[in-house]
């Protein structure tokens, strides 16, 4: 055999795999006891070691914390510029030292590699059998950040390794981080393991016992070049078609191998329909075709194999191992993986015309867009070579516009793995110095929160503090305008005025006037208390016993400042007992002299705002930020200023124009903390998926295909005129022209309302060919039953439908819109007012003529602008008003991720959020069964919320390196889809509210559509449902399988009194009760039994 490469793990891995599968067990073991001599008699002979020598830490560490701490203080100086904010400024630090660590390691991997290959480290860290390059970088690069026990980072790196030795500080950072790993080693592994119990309990009783379920439903796959072909090797393909010829391929019912793929590559790309255990039509088990290949043994699944269970240890089984993992590396933060897109070659970059996106903010403060959509863009050089770089949903573009790009200059840029926030923390913000408050591109509104109001800030701004003194005084308080503060000389004063007339008695402490009838004592202590940034002293103007008359200036109360300082600017504010005096001194001042700018012409206006780093003239900048106060001979005077962002959400205390003091609490960040996203935080997020939980924080979903028209702020102080929607008929096409209302402030009524944002979304309409046109508008014409008849209601001109058995008809549910008002009957000549037209072949043609009865009209109209009108044969037609405008009024704290204009697609999400399956899947449900009738409907939108489910959960496991096969996962979700509740009995014994079997109900449907009876029997309505796993593994057919895995008492007294049997089914009702489980080598009696059961029922 010609050695032409190192062998490594991966290509022994391959070895071992490919005698396995080609020559089987005896050979294989064979193979593996000669490599395991082979290596032993190496290792002994080698007799590697590890020695202090071995740990050598290369001389370009220096640089690359060099290189961090550089990154650092140009975002510290972002920073007090105002551009980012503390959170963003904490989430680079992060990043800097993530990436100075991780180019550390791959400097470390390059040096021994190039000029150390034979390194004891180096070779026993790369061959496999121990260790990794995570404590390679431990031991001689840096340990970097850590995490505490929550899982919190810590911004604190630890610059040393294990050679060097730690400081005491990075020791006890280091405690923290493996105090971590034990903790999550000893707790997190429990739930592991209740995982993958809840998993099997769920999945137990799906055994193969069919070879082929006859189905043509598959699963639809894009087939590209750079596809990953595992998740497709074993499968059935049912058939498949070319993209771009829409031609159709000639493999048909072909199991797809590793050549049969590599065949299909070559014509790629294709659409695949692919058999899976998702659509297979096997009543309570899994056909062989669905199945596909045994994974193991790389031949099709035998009878009677339990795959379910497979299937739970297959996805609980790597959680565990994971969670082990944790404890060597527990608590060491590796980060985000950020991949970048980058220019392959100079050229033009051409963005498509229908991209869609949204704007976002990254975590460093990056303005960029979001891709909503898959999208292509395309490089294209001078020479005509071009290149299509395919960009998934979630990616942030940076280039906005189709420009000229340079080879590697960044595109795009997406993360391989989500970041999730940890618990929400507020974090108060202080400021450094006292000022007035100035708001920039600040968007504020009030909320209540906990029974009070508080104003929160609903989009990225900044505020600004201009720096100036303030002094609180009481409202008396006598201001004598210096024009500088002297610390020995008051710039204010009070006055002491004699109340009665009498004689003055001055002690220490008080002051006394005695009169005829009473003394009166005037506390001295109690008028000197301090004040801010003051000093009190007291002048007295009066002498011991003398007399003074009513009202006698007794003397004054001085305020003297603590600060000094030529005054330029005053300004005062009044409050009902205080009046704040506001100076700019000396000290909150910077000035500019003409001799370095000549052109004071771009500061005409005062309020004008500079920033550090703005530039003055060619040779200039400011060092400040600050906003011109005003000019001065020849001197520029500029007011200090401190620019702070503030992120959307954040919570403040002041209005703009308070004056606010040094180290007070100005606002408070809502804080997410970033946690590391190791499988500890992973298990979670796959428990609540699997337990299929509503979120906390739930974006808002469109109901139906449309276009966003407006959105806007709905004050609980304002009403609107009602927002016109016209409709014109020009040529068989309807023309829409929507109008905006003014809105017009209105006192509120009763208790304060929330302000809410509001969505217009105009909606499209279904089934076009069952609308009916009348009056120029669109409704959905339904008959009402000839028991109905209009009756008179004391008001004049309304009505209401009622029967003989005074039962009134209601329409929508509710009787403020079941009152109706008789409509004239109006001649006219275009029969727009008498007649209902309908919509044929894409024509409007004449439906019904309404009965032309000019005493009695028969039209009536109610305050939804739904019509009853009579026809010529004096029966009554309702007519539902269509109105394709909806408005979704959502909470201001969401940010809504759609712009005005943007097409919305059904299910797609307006604000920001996580999914809720359950609401999706009504939304799907709702649009489908309208479409492809319910048994299709049902079938289409669980597909949907399938898919979304299996690739969520194989995101978590694929951000840790794991890959679980597609079809483990797919028979869980099978399992949590496998159920819907019933709405309508119809004509059948089930009750609404009950949960029935999928597969059941769509046997009795079918079977009452298709009685063949005079009477025509009522089907039941029935919904879809996603059920968690603890609830379907309860809800089981049988109940020994339910009361052995939770709630015993319950299940059992339940079974009990219902008489439910149990028809031992699945692997653990037959364990209990001690016999033969129905698979593997016992499946053959079992099938000989089944076989009879067919045989009898046919």
């Amino acid at each position: 055999m010609l050695l032409n490469r190192t062998v490594t793990k991966k290509i022994l891995e391959k070895l071992v795999h490919e005698t396995f599968s080609q020559f089987g067990t005896i050979q294989c073991s064979s193979l593996l006891d000669s490599l395991k001599l082979l290596g032993f008699y190496y290792a002994t002979n080698a007799g590697i070691s590890i020695n202090l020598e071995d740990l050598k830490t290369p001389d370009l560490k220096e640089d690359c914390i060099e290189t961090a701490n550089n990154e650092i203080a140009d975002v510290s100086t972002k920073w007090q510029q105002g551009y980012v904010s503390d959170t963003e400024r904490f989430q680079r630090i992060i990043d800097s030292w993530n990436i100075a660590t991780e180019s550390l390691k791959n400097k470390i991997i390059d040096y021994y590699k190039n000029f150390d290959p034979t390194n004891n480290l180096y070779i026993m860290s790369f061959s496999g059998a121990r260790g990794n390059m995570s404590q390679v970088r431990q031991l001689v690069g840096m340990r970097g950040l850590m995490s505490d026990q929550e899982g919190k980072i810590i911004d604190l790196p630890i610059q040393r390794n294990f050679r060097e030795g730690l400081s005491s500080i990075d020791y006890i950072i280091s405690s923290y981080c493996a105090r971590k790993g034990i903790v999550d080693t000893a707790l997190k592994t429990a739930d592991s393991g209740y995982l993958t119990r809840r998993l099997i309990y769920l999945a137990q009783d799906l055994v193969i016992r069919e070879l082929d379920c006859k189905t043509k439903d598959g699963m639809v796959i894009e087939y590209r070049k750079t596809s990953n072909p595992s998740n497709l090797i074993g499968r059935t393909m049912i058939n498949g078609i070319q993209t771009k010829s829409m031609v159709p391929l000639k493999e048909e019912d072909t199991i797809l191998t590793s050549k049969v793929l590599s065949d299909l590559k070559k014509q790629s790309p294709l659409l695949l329909n692919v058999r899976t255990s998702l659509l297979c039509k096997s009543n309570g088990s899994i056909c062989q075709k669905c199945y596909g290949w045994d994974l193991s043994k790389q031949r099709v699944i035998s009878l009677g194999e339990a795959v379910g269970i497979i299937a739970a240890q297959s996805i609980g089984e790597p959680g565990t191992q994971l969670t082990m993992r944790t404890f060597h590396t527990g608590g060491i933060f590796t980060g985000e993986n950020i991949n970048q897109v980058l220019s392959p070659f100079s050229g033009q970059l051409i963005l498509p015309d229908n991209l869609k996106t949204t704007n976002y903010r990254t975590s460093h403060g990056v303005l960029v867009l979001e891709f909503q959509t898959k999208t292509t863009v395309s490089v294209i050089n001078w020479a005509g070579k071009k290149e299509d770089i395919v960009l998934n949903c979630g990616c942030f573009l940076y280039k906005t516009t189709s420009s000229f790009i340079k080879k590697n200059e960044l595109i795009a840029e997406y993360s391989t793995q989500t970041i999730i926030p940890g618990s929400r923390k507020l974090k108060p913000i202080y400021t450094s110095i006292s000022g007035e408050i100035r708001f920039e591109n600040l968007l504020i509104r009030k909320m209540l929160r906990d029974k009070r109001t508080i104003k929160v800030n609903q989009d990225d701004g900044i505020l600004w503090i201009a720096a100036g003194k303030i002094f609180p005084l009481p409202k008396e308080t006598e201001y004598l305008f210096p024009d500088s503060l002297v610390k020995n000389k008051p710039f204010a004063r009070l006055k002491i005025v004699s109340p009665f007339a009498g004689i003055i008695k001055v002690d220490g402490k008080s002051l006394q006037i005695i009169t005829k009838e009473k003394t009166f004592s005037l506390n001295l202590s109690n008028i000197l208390r301090s004040v801010k940034n003051c000093k009190l002293q007291l002048s007295l103007l009066v002498k011991n016993y003398q007399y003074v008359d009513k009202h006698t200036v007794l003397g004054f109360v001085e305020l003297l400042p603590n600060v000094e300082g030529k005054i330029y600017s005053v300004r005062k504010k009044l409050s009902k007992y205080f009046q704040t005096l506001f100076l700019i001194t000396e000290e909150d001042i910077f000035k500019i002299n003409s001799d370095q700018v000549n052109n004071f012409s771009f500061f005409q206006e005062k309020k004008a705002v500079v920033r550090a780093g703005n530039q003055l003239n060619k040779n200039s900048y400011f060092s400040n930020p600050g906003f011109f106060l005003k000019r001065d001979g020849f001197k520029m005077i500029f007011q200090r200023a401190m620019p702070i962002f503030l992120t959307r959400g954040t919570i403040l205390n002041y209005k703009q124009g308070d004056f606010v003091l040094e180290n007070n609490i100005f606002a408070t960040l809502v804080n997410y903390t970033q946690q590391t996203e190791d499988i500890v935080q992973g298990l979670p997020k796959i428990e609540e998926l699997i337990e299929a939980r509503k979120p906390k924080i739930k974006a808002y979903l469109s109901e139906r295909p449309g276009i966003l028209i407006t959105n806007s702020v709905i004050n609980a102080s304002e009403t609107s005129e009602a927002n016109t929607f016209s409709r014109s008929f020009n040529n068989n096409i309807i023309n829409c022209v929507y109008n905006i209302a003014r809105r017009e402030k209105v006192k509120p009524k009763g208790k304060g309302k929330q302000d809410q944002q509001s969505i217009s979304i105009a909606h499209s309409l279904f089934l076009k060919e069952d609308c009916v046109i009348y009056k120029n508008l669109i409704f959905k014409a339904l008959p009402i039953p000839t028991i109905f008849k209009a009756t008179k209601k004391l008001k004049k001109n309304e009505f209401i439908f009622k029967t003989d058995t005074n039962k009134q008809l209601v329409v929508h549910g509710k009787f403020k819109y079941s009152t109706w008002k008789s409509e004239p009957l109006v001649e006219d000549e275009s029969k727009i007012s008498n007649t209902l037209f309908k919509y044929k072949d894409g024509k409007i043609i004449e439906w019904i003529n309404i009965k032309k009865d000019f005493e009695q009209s028969g039209i009536f109209k109610n305050s939804r602008n739904d019509f009853i009108v009579t026809n010529e044969n004096n029966e009554l037609i309702f007519l539902e008003y269509l109105n394709p405008i909806v408005n979704y009024e959502v909470p201001l704290t969401s940010k809504i991720l759609v712009d005005s204009g943007s097409f919305i697609d059904i299910g797609e999400p307006l604000t920001e959020g996580i999914l809720d399956v359950h609401e999706l899947l009504g939304i799907l449900f709702k649009y489908h069964s309208i479409f492809d009738g319910t048994l299709l409907g049902t079938k289409r939108s669980l597909n949907k919320i399938q898919i979304i489910l299996i690739n969520s959960i194989q995101s978590i496991y694929q951000s840790q390196g794991v890959n679980i096969s597609s079809k483990h996962i797919e028979i869980i979700v099978r399992q949590m889809t496998s159920k819907t509740v019933i709405k309508d009995s119809g004509d059948t014994p089930l009750l609404p509210g009950e949960i029935i079997r999928l597969s059941l109900i769509n046997e009795i449907y079918l079977a009452l559509q298709s009685a063949k009876t005079k009477l025509k029997y009522k089907c039941p309505k029935y919904e879809p449902i996603v059920i968690s796993s603890t609830s379907a593994s309860l809800s089981k057919d049988g109940f020994l399988s339910a009361a052995g895995f939770q709630e015993t008492k319950r299940v059992l007294t339940k079974a009990a009194i219902e008489g439910t049997p149990d028809w031992l089914r699945g692997l653990k009702e037959c364990i209990i009760i001690g016999r033969l489980i129905p698979a593997g080598s016992a499946f053959l009696n079992y099938k000989n039994y089944l076989d009879n059961i067919y045989v009898f029922k046919d």
